[in-house]
């Protein structure tokens, strides 16, 4: 396990070549007011993707993915993650040597679905609750500095004390 330890940070490190930068709301939707969404959102499901490669790579039991909590959809085997880290290596270096923006975009929605969907299970829920404890104390940041922000520009830059 530690050796799949060890070769996730350098998947991370793969990974994050691919993924950064990471606003798939303005990539479907290119408008103006969708930066807000993809400033809020798109960080949380960057790092926990690369949470979840760090929460992968320790599993050494069977994980059962399935889709709201219904008919199981896939058996994840801890023996399968070699072939599953040498496939995300061999993507990463494909997206990275053809240069193709669109190829990049939807090979980085691909990675983080796919470590959500996967890492999610491998998870402990009191992992999950900490988290969600520390996301929301960085969502109410993140607006508070979102709104002060916006009430600076208004004054075309200028601070009002």
């Amino acid at each position: 396990m530690a050796i799949r330890r060890v070769v996730s940070v350098f998947l991370c490190a793969a990974m994050l070549t691919v993924i950064y930068p990471f606003a798939p709301f303005s990539w479907m939707f290119p408008t103006e007011g969708v930066d807000i969404l993809d400033s809020f959102v798109a960080p949380p499901l960057f790092l926990g993707a690369l949470f979840f490669q760090w929460r992968i790579a320790g599993v050494v039991g069977n994980i059962v993915v399935s889709v709201l909590d219904s008919e199981p959809v896939f058996v994840y085997h801890h023996n399968m993650y070699w072939t599953m880290a040498a496939v995300e290596c061999m993507v990463c270096m494909g997206v990275w040597m053809m240069k193709n923006e669109w190829l990049r975009r939807g090979t980085a929605v691909g990675l983080v679905s796919w470590m959500w969907g996967v890492g999610w299970y491998c998870t402990p829920q009191r992992l999950k609750d900490q988290a969600w404890e520390h996301l929301k104390w960085i969502w109410t940041v993140l607006a508070i500095d979102h709104a002060r922000n916006t009430f600076r520009t208004v004054g075309n830059g200028r601070r009002r004390y």
